[in-house]
């Protein structure tokens, strides 16, 4: 089978939107595109302001005019390049047939645990919610370099992190928006720094953990040796130094390579901790900004004489309540009291 018109339309439709996206002005010719981009675009691109692009078979009639935008092209290779400098974001809209309306009482009280408190449902309410699936990339570099990709989901709205939340979306009908998506704004970002900074390090240990076993298991297997090696060789240098017949100044000389000995295990061991020791790059990948039906479930914290009103929010995708922000330090939780302040607020936190 021949997909060779398959990969042209493809890439033509690749190289289009490309340049639609920088600002430039896209003119349908057929076969050809008349291309007209900002200087700065251009320069990018290492072209001139207005080109033509089209199939490599026409840009073989003409080379002057027409630049080929076919896979392995050279064009395209530089668009694609570009391209991926920056990390993809998407957005879409969360599609259900069903979405529970009542027992939210039951669900709340299997999932939370409530410090010398007790919870009751006051009301619900439909609404909506926002949330952003961020796919970061891991590597880690030793001996052996692993690479991965995981996803951290964080409800916008609370800032907390939704357990189990990206692996139920691939069930969950979308309605992605072909229009250029708005980016986060200055607070939403910095509210993804903090998450990122918060849970992404505890997340990456976890897909760590084997491979930094395994290199601490080299480690020491490595250092047994040397331990070994350098023990057997001192041990054998002082053997030598009771044969008869070796002049003071030999005798001096290998009684210095001895007292070195400990030095020269030193540095060994450090080379081999430079060798083992583990560097992690961890850096978002893409993003995924979804909008979503919720239930919105208004309660009042009981603890003793006092009580505080909050709202729980009933997630779909997970079919479970997604955790409380801690109203002190920020970080979700499923286990909350109420503190003097009348803040609802974290195990850690309550003190």
């Amino acid at each position: 089978m021949n997909f060779e018109g398959h990969e042209q339309i493809d890439a033509m439709d690749f190289a289009c939107r490309f340049f639609k996206a920088r600002g430039g002005v896209v003119e349908d010719h057929g076969l050809t595109r008349d291309i007209l981009l900002p200087e700065a675009a251009a320069q990018t691109l290492g072209m001139d302001e207005f080109f033509r692009v089209g199939p490599e078979a026409v840009a073989a009639e003409d080379r002057s005019k027409v630049h080929a935008v076919q896979l392995h092209t050279p064009l395209l290779d530089r668009m694609l390049t570009l391209a991926g400098e920056s990390a993809p974001f998407a957005r879409a809209e969360l599609k259900f047939d069903y979405i529970k309306t009542q027992g939210f009482d039951r669900l709340i009280e299997d999932r939370f645990q409530f410090h010398k408190s007790k919870i009751r449902v006051i009301k619900t309410g439909e609404a909506r919610t926002r949330y952003l699936v961020l796919t970061c990339r891991y590597t880690a570099q030793s001996d052996e370099i692993k690479q991965g990709l995981l996803e951290i989901c964080v409800n916008l709205d609370t800032g907390v992190v939704i357990p189990d939340m990206a692996q139920g979306l691939s069930h969950v009908q979308k309605e992605f928006s072909v229009k250029k998506a708005r980016g986060l704004n200055e607070k939403e970002i910095e509210a993804i720094r903090t998450v990122v900074s918060r849970y992404g390090q505890d997340l990456v240990q976890e897909r760590l953990a084997s491979f930094v076993e395994s290199m601490n298991r080299r480690f020491q297997r490595d250092t047994a040796s040397l331990d070994a090696y350098y023990q057997a060789l001192e041990k054998e240098m002082r053997q030598n130094l009771s044969r008869s017949g070796l002049s003071q100044d030999l005798v001096r000389e290998r009684e210095e390579k001895i007292a070195m000995i400990p030095a020269e295990l030193a540095a060994k061991k450090k080379d081999l901790l430079n060798k083992y020791g583990i560097r992690i790059d961890f850096k978002p990948a893409a993003a995924m900004y979804l909008t979503s039906a919720c239930v919105r479930v208004f309660v009042r914290l009981i603890s003793g004489r006092n009580n505080a009103d909050f709202t729980m929010i009933y997630n779909p995708v997970t079919k479970d309540m997604d955790p409380v922000a801690c109203q002190s330090c920020g970080a979700g939780t499923y286990d909350i009291g109420l503190c003097p302040n009348l803040n609802i607020n974290c195990l850690n936190c309550l003190g």
